[in-house]
Parts: structure tokens; C-alpha cells; sequence
């Protein structure tokens, strides 16, 4: 391990000299070499001139560029920053480096010479990257583009990076899983747009798109649940290896990208080794999370007599004892990452390696996270830099046990919240398991196996449920360029991203007869491999145009994407008790046809489990296109930007359209540099851009095949998709400004934008007379439109003391103009409304709407009821027959307000941000109220009854109904879910860390910063009985959705950064 540390040490100084330049000399210079200008000086004594190069820190700097001016003598930088030059007292000397301000010092003597490089601040803040990781002038971006450096990505820790984002990004929406550690987010770009595809943006890292894939699992498809999220590929990364994150979030800045980029692109920029810069940074971060934001339950009523098994409810008489069932059961999650990373490097090579290691533990018992990450990134230069060569190696290993499972089944939470009030749960938690009991006697809980919801006790699910998800993740990249001249450069690249996940979940014997229909256990297990190749080639280019005002450059190229998931998907009940292996599992039983071959494909999931399921479908699709892009400008304040891009999708394969084609055009103005100004506006400009993006189709849908049924019969397909199917493209408008003031110290940049997408891909029901069940077509218009804003503000700054605080903010709405006029459809479902509500696109409404049935009222208003209002036949709410409208799950406005206070050595940041309007459902909320477990069903009791502004049959005012007939008719699973519409609006303080950067002189150490850090610590508004931040499912069918999913976590703790 020391000999392959040594080796990487020293190969960027090996390349260094490997790569040289051939003038560039470190001794004496011939006489032959002379040039005219050396002969000049001739005449004067040449000496030996040395001496040191540091930055501003004090640390040498390798591989500097030390040159005599008009001469061709010269000289670089070693390992300690020192220099040795053949010049003459009054010669001047130029000392360059990359990322620093260039030197001139007029040498006066052969003293040696100590000379200090300054970063240069402004040439960073001019460059932006952009598409395809291009570097191109903060000026000529016609669009907008905000980044966000790695100290703010790191500053609080999480378990999934893009949480990190959250308040600190214009138009960005984030939602977690409420589904613990390893959960996936959901990631949005100025709205959602697509009925039926991803509305999640593209991933890019360092130029190349990678993979955002979860396991087999993927998302819930239903409330029943029954298993776990499948997480997300943006998780995987490692915090610690990216230098920055760019969000692209207008079509114009991802029209390159193609149909991936029709959603935005969050564009990852990793750390490359330093030139110059060799050190170690370790990095070690641990954080306790507690769940917060739990529901608020009743003490003052026990379990409804007679009941002993089943759902029970506590609907019973008074009591006096109670104890906390949440504390027996939540615990501390702690959250424990080390990553250290050596970067090393000169001019011509730098080297930059990484490795980290995440270990957490959820606030579930046995839910745990283990995850490791190594990564090799290498850059080289040769043939005097003309050729630059970069290679990227990552390699990620992660398991997760026991995910916790989303929806009513086999949850641990629906069981805890269910439980009657005035019962000790402690004895169940002592012993959950009867071992010398067979079949579901074994699992000691009070349901006794039966009921509606088929609670299980969870400790039982927790310990003899239990789920492993396994994953292994390569992701290789490379790129080679060569530079001709000053117009023209070559680049081809390419990466190969490759994951694997193995997950098993284990229903031990005495499991609940969803899952246990025999009594001998059940075994689900999934193989799924998803990889991605990418490559590209680009023709970078300038016009000469020598003495002209004008600029033009631009852009060629083609790429290609292959994309190709395989695996297995299989399970069902056992024939030997407890025995997991996938031998002996039960192919077929006995009276039924079974499943006897491995065609059996289909998403029953392991719920459905009388014979075994086969859930993954090979899949394997390809993009192809070719682009362009040109620049010109005029005198540097004038700049317009034009695009086009041509895609071959084999999903469009056997339709007339499988080719298509979309353009963008973009201006810019700098009135600063144009006009003359008020001496007030520092920097002020003007931008606007349209462009068009197409989106494919999922793959198979235009040659839908016939299939083999689990028997080995034939299953003729109805389904039937016309080759007239033509890709999804989105419309999209921007226009906006960035402008400075005060000598730079207030900032603010704003954007209007609007988009439509048309051309969705629809299915539709044709008439029986057509002997097809679905057609698909293409339909639909949905348009978000809206304005986002970036305020900065630079208080004060001194070198003691200085205050740093920024707004950003959005508002957008989102209309459907249509759906399927053309075949008179009018409304579509995205959760098509099991369990009393449903997720409706309807033409003249929004996406995210919600529908669920209300209560019933008269002309008045007034609540219709059902019964006498006697004991025996108490009054009962009624409820539409159909579902109404209840709310939309999206925010109408967001805002975050971030803050840097600096004092000497201490540090402290602090950000604040709100969701502001939309609505949001707890489902449950109401099966706390049907169960009588509640807050509100005990303050109900105690106050006589459910307070109403109701009518009976007879037309009599009834302003009181029984609090039992009330909620056991509202909050059951086809109750009346319009009652539990909650307000979305959440303000709370996301984050504060208070650093403190000791004092080190003569160490070995560079620096030493310390952190206190929290995360959600509190909220300062908040109606909902949940945080409403966390959703039941990513996907498209469950935003704004509580259904005992995991409670939202309050994170405290300590980071410590040192540089070696």
C-alpha cells in the first residue's frame, strides 16, 4: 500500500518532466539558443537567480512558470516551490500559474527571490460551466445558471446530497421519501410537466450523463405498500468529491442534452488534483437524528370493549394510565462519515483521490445504511499540453437493512400508531415471538393476525421481516482533447455506468397471511443490473477574425446513449419453514395452474403471493443524435447563442417520427459595458432565449408483443400504439436580467419563464368494437409559467468581521390547458383512486391536484346526515358519490433566506426557508381518528360529541354527532379524505452551523476547522399534523401523500475538517 502511495506521489512530477516543454530550461542557455532579444543582453553578466514560490497560505506552489520576459529562458517550480533562472539585474521576470494573478518582478539582484501568487478571483467568477460541461463567460449566457460550491454542499451533512440543495436554489423544489435513510428525493425544475414520463432532472457529472436508477423495488404503486422505496442513483455520490453544483433549469441550458434534459440538469462538477497543491483534507462528520413532528395522540380513552384481535380501536372507557408507545419504539438515527482525499499535481499531471465511508442508523430499530466510496481522478497534459487527457474512475458499495416499507402492509408505523391507548406495549416489545408456537401463533401481538390493515407487531417486522438491499456501482469516464491551434480543438469522451442490486426480503413462519399463506414463510428476491454507455465527440471552434469586434465560436458534435436493464424478480411462499433459499421456494400448487416458467412477468409484487412472481422485464434503448451550437458577440457586450440537436430514439422505433429535431436561440446584452450608467449599477444585463426540447417514449411501446402466460399459454396482446406516435417536446420562453450595485455589494439576478409540453403520450379507451383495450396517442398541453429571483447582499466586510446574507425565490403556476381534446377526453388519472382519493390531470386545473370525496351538504351548506341520532342509530355524515376537488399538493411560492456571519476565526450559517400554499392529505391522520387513537377523537369525547353545522332527514339542524360514528364513517380506508386536506405551507430554520478555524503556525497541519451543525431544528410555521415536505413516493402518483410513512428527523452534530 506505501509503494502505490509513493507511486501516485510522484507521477504528476514524473509527467511534469515527462511533458516539459523543450524550451523550458533550467540551465545555462546555449549560445546557439540565443534569440535576437538574448543577444541584446549579451553584453550583461547572466547569473544565477533563485528563489521561492508560495501562495498566499505559505505553501509552495509546484510546477509555477518562472520566465525571463522577451527571452526564451526560463524555468518551472519543484515539489518545494522553488526556481532557479538564468537572468541579468534590470531583466523582468513574469511568474504564471493556473487560478492565480500573473507577476512581473524587475530583478534588482541575485538575491534570491520570495515571491507570493494571489488567486485570481476574477477570472474564477467570470467562468461558468455549463452543457456538456463546457466553461464558457458569465457574460454570454443567454439563460439563467446558479451554482453552488462544495463548502455549502458539506456544510450540514445527509444522507442523500441533494437534500443539500434544499432553500438554496431558485425554482427547485426537493421531496423526501418518507422512507429514512437511503430514500430517495424528488427533484424538480420549475414544475412538473410530464403526465406520464420522469419529471425528475438530468444528472451530469464532470459533462456525461449518469444513471438516477433505483433497485427492483423502484417506487410504491399503490397504498397497500408492502415494500420498500428503491432509493436513487444521485445518493450514491460521495459530498466530499464535488467541487461544485450547477442548476440548469431552462430548456436553453440543457437544449445540448437532448430528450434526457427536458427537465433540467443538475450538472456536477468533481474536484480534480491541484497543480502546485499537494495536501491531504480529512473530513469527519457525525450527526443524531430524532424524530420529530409525530402525531399528537389521545390519554384519556382506552380499547373499545370486546375487541380482541383484529383492527382494534380504542374507542373504550376512561382511563388514567398511559405510556409513550413512540419511545418504546423510535431511537436516536446517528450518522457517522469519514472521507479523506490527497490531491497532488503540477502543470502537466494532477492526481486527486478520495475515499469516504458513510455509516448510519435509522431512527427504526435495525434499519442501517453502510456505504463506500473510492475514487481516482487523473489529469494529464501532453505534447506541450496540446493534448489534455482526464480519466475519472468511481466505485461505490452500499447495503441497506431493513428500508423501512411504505403503505398500510408490513409497516412497523401502522402498527405503533394503531395501537390501543391504555395498553403497555412493553410486553410485546420483550417478546414479540413465541418460538415453540407454529404458523402465525408464533408472533405474539394483540391483532392476532387478523383485521383489515394485517398488522403485524414491529418488533416482529423489524427482526423477523427483515430486508437487504445490496449495491454495486462502477462509474468510469474519460475524455482526451487535443488543441490544434488557438481555433480549434477536438474532444471525445465517453463513460460506462454500471449498477447492480441484489435485494432479498425474508417473511419469516407466523407472518401475516398476506405474506404467509401457507405458514412456512416467504422469500422475494430481485437481481436487477442497469447500465449506461455514453460517448461523444466535439469540434470546439473559433473564427479568426483578427482586428474585428466581432467574435464567433461555437460548437459540433454527435453522441450516443445505451441504456440496458436486466434481471430477475422472483418470490413466494416456502416448503421447508424458515429455509431461505430461492430453491425452495414453491413453483406451483397443487389445484392451480401456477407459475412453471420464468414468462411470467409481470409487477405483482411479493404482496400477491399464492404462486411465485417474475417483476423484471429486459430493457434495453438507444439515443443517437448530433448538435451544434454557435456564439457570436460583439465587442464583448452583445452576445447570441444559437442551437440545434437531432435525435434517433429506438423507442420510436416502427413510428414515422424516431428522428427529431429541436433548436434554441439565446441573447444577451451588457448594458454596463454599452452604455454609460449611473456610477450605482456596477454590472447590468439583459437576457433571453426560446428554445425546444423533445422527450422519447418508454421503450416497447409502439411493437407491443404477444407474451407467454406463467403455464406456458399464449396471452395475446390488446393492446395497440399506431405508428403515427411522435416525442414529447416542451416549449420554452425565458427572459431576465443580472444586475450589480454599489461596487458589486448588492447583487440580484430574476427570470420570467414559461413552458408548455405537448405531445404527451396518452392512453385511451377505445370502443369495444375495436377489439383493443388501450390505444396510446399523442395529446395534451401543460404550461408552467412563473418568476424566480436571486438577491444578494454584502453587509459589511473587514478582515474581522463581515455578514454575507441572500434571498432566492420562486412562484410558479401550472395550468392544464389540455388534455385530449381531439378524443374528447377531458381529465387524467395519475393515481387512479384506490383507497379514497386520486392524483387528476383535468383540463382548466393544475398538475398535483388532488380529488378525494367530501361530505355531503344541502343548498345551505350544511352536512347531510344519515340515522335517528339514537343510541342505537346515531347520526353518520354522507359523502359525494363521486370525488371532488380538495387541493393541489404543489407550493404557489418559495422562498429561502441564507446568511455568512464571519468574526476572526468563527464562522456561522444559517438558512431559513418556506414552501408558502398548497395542500397536502394524511390518510394518516384519518386511521388515527377511525381508530380513536387520536388527539382530536379524545377532545372530541370530552367536549360531548363532533361539533357540525349539520341537517338530519328531516330537515332539523343537528350541531352535534357521536365523535365514534363520526370518525369511524370519515377515516376509514373509502372515508371522506377531503376532511384531511391540510395546508402544505412550512417555514422552518433547514440549517445553522457554527464553525471555528484554530490558529496553526509551523505544523504540519494547514488547517483545522471545527463545526457544530443542525438540520430542521425547528419549525416556525407549520399546520399540517406532518412535516409536508416528506411524501409516500417520488414518482409522479404520490406528492403531497401521508400514509404512516417515517416522521421527519431533527439532525444535531459535529464536523471536523483538517488539511494536511
Amino acid at each position: 500500500m506505501k509503494k502505490i502511495l509513493l507511486f501516485t506521489l510522484i507521477m504528476p512530477y514524473l509527467a511534469m518532466g515527462a511533458n516539459a516543454h523543450p524550451k523550458a530550461n533550467v540551465g545555462a542557455i546555449s549560445n546557439s539558443r540565443l534569440t535576437r532579444s538574448d543577444s541584446k543582453q549579451a553584453t550583461k553578466t547572466i547569473e544565477t537567480i533563485k528563489g521561492t514560490v508560495k501562495d498566499a497560505s505559505g505553501q509552495p506552489l509546484i510546477g509555477v512558470n518562472v520566465q525571463v520576459k522577451g527571452t526564451t529562458r526560463g524555468s518551472q517550480t519543484d515539489v518545494n516551490g522553488t526556481f532557479t533562472v538564468q537572468a541579468s539585474v534590470g531583466e523582468t521576470l513574469v511568474i504564471s500559474y493556473i487560478g492565480y494573478a500573473k507577476k512581473e518582478i524587475i530583478i534588482s539582484s541575485a538575491a534570491a527571490l520570495n515571491i507570493v501568487l494571489a488567486e485570481d478571483s476574477k477570472t474564477l467568477g467570470e467562468v461558468v460551466v455549463t452543457a456538456l460541461g463546457i466553461k464558457r463567460s458569465a457574460n454570454s449566457l443567454t439563460y439563467a445558471s446558479q451554482q453552488i460550491n462544495s463548502e455549502s454542499i458539506n456544510l450540514v451533512k445527509t444522507n442523500n446530497l441533494m437534500n443539500s440543495l434544499s432553500g438554496k436554489v431558485a425554482g427547485l423544489t426537493i421531496s423526501s421519501s418518507a422512507s429514512g435513510i437511503g430514500g430517495s428525493v424528488k427533484v424538480n425544475l420549475r414544475g412538473s410537466r410530464s403526465a406520464n414520463g420522469s419529471n425528475q432532472p438530468l444528472y451530469v457529472v464532470d459533462g456525461i450523463p449518469i444513471l438516477n436508477s433505483a433497485n427492483a423495488n423502484g417506487q410504491p404503486g399503490n397504498t397497500y405498500g408492502g415494500s420498500p422505496d428503491g432509493g436513487d442513483g444521485i445518493s450514491n455520490l460521495n459530498p466530499e468529491d464535488i467541487a461544485s453544483v450547477s442548476v440548469l433549469e431552462g430548456a436553453s441550458a440543457a437544449a445540448l442534452y437532448g430528450s434526457q434534459a427536458q427537465n433540467g440538469v443538475i450538472l456536477i462538477t468533481t474536484k480534480k488534483g491541484k497543480a502546485g497543491k499537494a495536501q491531504i483534507n480529512f473530513t469527519s462528520g457525525v450527526t443524531v437524528d430524532h424524530a420529530v413532528s409525530l402525531p399528537k395522540f389521545q390519554n384519556q380513552y382506552g380499547q373499545t370493549a370486546g375487541m380482541t384481535s383484529g383492527d382494534i380501536t380504542s374507542w373504550g372507557a376512561p382511563i388514567t394510565n398511559t405510556t409513550d408507545n413512540l419511545k418504546a419504539f423510535f431511537q436516536n438515527g446517528v450518522n457517522l462519515t469519514n472521507s479523506i482525499n490527497l490531491s497532488a499535481g503540477n502543470e502537466a499531471a494532477q492526481t486527486f483521490i478520495s475515499y469516504a465511508n458513510t455509516h448510519a442508523t435509522g431512527i427504526e430499530p435495525n434499519n442501517k445504511l453502510n456505504r463506500n466510496n473510492f475514487s481516482l481522478h487523473e489529469t494529464a497534459g501532453f505534447l506541450n499540453n496540446k493534448l489534455t487527457v482526464d480519466g475519472n474512475i468511481n466505485y461505490i458499495n452500499q447495503t441497506i437493512n431493513n428500508s423501512p416499507n411504505l403503505g398500510f402492509y408490513s409497516n412497523p408505523i401502522t402498527s405503533l400508531y394503531m395501537f390501543p391507548r391504555g395498553v403497555d406495549i412493553q410486553p410485546y416489545k420483550d417478546q414479540y415471538l413465541f418460538p415453540d408456537k407454529t404458523g402465525y401463533a408464533r408472533q405474539n401481538w394483540i391483532t392476532n393476525g387478523a383485521g383489515d390493515l394485517h398488522q403485524d407487531s414491529p418488533w416482529w417486522i423489524i427482526n423477523r421481516e427483515p430486508g437487504i438491499a445490496q449495491r454495486n456501482r462502477i462509474l468510469l469516464s474519460g475524455s482526451v482533447k487535443y488543441e490544434f491551434n488557438k481555433w480549434l480543438n477536438v474532444q471525445v469522451r465517453g463513460n460506462a455506468d454500471r449498477v447492480t442490486d441484489d435485494f432479498e426480503k425474508d417473511f419469516y413462519s407466523g407472518s401475516n397471511n398476506v405474506y404467509d399463506n401457507r405458514g412456512n414463510g416467504f422469500l422475494a428476491l430481485s437481481n436487477q443490473t442497469v447500465t449506461q454507455k455514453y460517448g461523444d465527440a466535439i469540434v470546439n471552434f473559433t473564427v479568426p477574425l483578427p482586428h474585428s469586434d466581432f467574435k464567433i465560436n461555437g460548437l459540433v458534435g454527435t453522441s450516443i446513449t445505451d441504456i440496458q436493464t436486466k434481471g430477475i424478480s422472483y418470490g413466494g411462499p416456502l416448503s421447508t419453514p424458515d429455509f431461505f433459499s430461492a430453491g425452495n421456494i414453491i413453483a406451483a400448487l397443487a389445484g392451480s395452474p401456477g407459475n412453471t416458467t420464468l414468462n411470467a412477468i409481470g409487477k405483482g409484487g411479493y404482496p400477491n403471493i399464492t404462486t411465485p412472481t417474475f417483476a423484471i422485464s429486459p430493457a434495453h434503448s438507444q439515443l443517437q443524435a448530433i448538435f451544434g451550437s454557435a456564439d457570436f458577440s460583439y465587442k464583448d457586450w452583445a452576445y447570441l447563442t444559437v442551437t440545434g440537436r437531432n435525435d434517433w430514439s429506438s423507442n420510436l422505433s416502427f413510428t414515422n417520427n424516431f428522428s427529431y429535431f429541436y433548436p434554441s436561440v439565446g441573447g444577451s446584452v451588457i448594458l454596463s459595458k454599452a452604455l454609460h450608467l449611473p456610477e450605482v449599477i456596477t454590472y447590468a444585463k439583459l437576457r433571453g432565449s426560446y428554445a425546444q426540447v423533445g422527450n422519447t417514449i418508454p421503450p416497447y411501446l409502439t411493437n407491443i408483443q404477444n407474451t407467454q402466460g406463467g403455464d406456458g399459454s399464449l396471452i395475446f396482446t390488446t393492446t395497440a400504439a399506431p405508428n403515427t406516435l411522435k416525442p414529447e417536446k416542451t416549449n420554452s420562453y425565458e427572459a431576465g436580467a443580472d444586475l450589480r450595485f454599489f461596487d458589486s455589494k448588492v447583487n440580484l439576478s430574476f427570470t420570467f419563464f414559461k413552458t408548455n409540453t405537448l405531445n404527451q403520450y396518452v392512453p385511451v379507451i377505445p370502443s369495444s368494437t375495436s377489439l383493443v383495450s388501450t390505444r396510446y396517442t399523442n395529446a395534451g398541453n401543460i404550461q408552467n409559467k412563473g418568476f424566480e429571483f436571486v438577491l444578494g447582499y454584502d453587509v459589511f466586510s473587514n478582515p474581522d468581521l463581515s455578514w454575507n446574507t441572500s434571498f432566492n425565490g420562486s412562484v410558479i403556476k401550472n395550468t392544464i390547458i389540455d388534455v385530449d381534446d381531439k378524443d374528447g377526453i377531458n381529465s387524467f388519472d395519475l393515481h387512479a383512486g384506490d383507497n379514497g382519493y386520486a392524483l387528476r390531470l383535468v383540463k382548466g386545473g393544475s398538475y398535483g391536484d388532488l380529488y378525494a370525496r367530501t361530505l355531503a351538504r344541502d343548498a345551505q351548506g350544511r352536512v347531510i346526515l344519515s340515522g335517528t341520532g339514537t343510541a342505537t342509530d346515531p347520526y353518520t355524515p354522507t359523502k359525494t358519490n363521486d370525488y371532488q376537488y380538495v387541493g393541489n399538493t404543489n407550493p404557489k411560492f418559495q422562498l429561502g433566506w441564507s446568511n455568512t456571519f464571519t468574526y476572526k476565526r468563527f464562522t456561522l450559517n444559517v438558512l431559513v426557508d418556506g414552501k408558502f400554499g398548497g395542500q397536502v392529505m394524511s390518510m394518516t391522520q384519518g386511521f388515527l381518528d377511525w381508530a380513536g387513537v387520536s388527539e382530536a377523537s379524545g377532545q372530541a369525547r370530552q367536549q360531548g360529541g363532533v361539533k357540525v353545522n349539520g341537517v338530519n332527514s328531516t330537515g332539523q339542524a343537528v350541531s352535534t354527532v357521536n365523535a365514534q360514528a363520526w370518525y369511524s364513517y370519515i377515516g376509514n380506508r373509502d372515508g371522506v379524505l377531503g376532511e384531511y386536506i391540510y395546508s402544505a405551507t412550512v417555514v422552518r430554520l433547514r440549517e445553522a452551523a457554527l464553525g471555528y478555524t484554530l490558529p496553526i503556525t509551523n505544523s504540519a497541519f494547514k488547517s483545522i476547522k471545527l463545526s457544530l451543525t443542525g438540520r430542521n431544528l425547528f419549525y416556525f410555521y407549520k399546520k399540517a399534523p406532518y412535516d409536508p415536505e416528506l411524501t409516500m413516493g417520488t414518482g409522479n402518483t404520490f406528492s403531497g401523500i401521508d400514509l404512516f410513512g417515517q416522521p421527519a428527523v431533527r439532525s444535531m452534530g459535529f464536523n471536523l475538517n483538517v488539511t494536511f
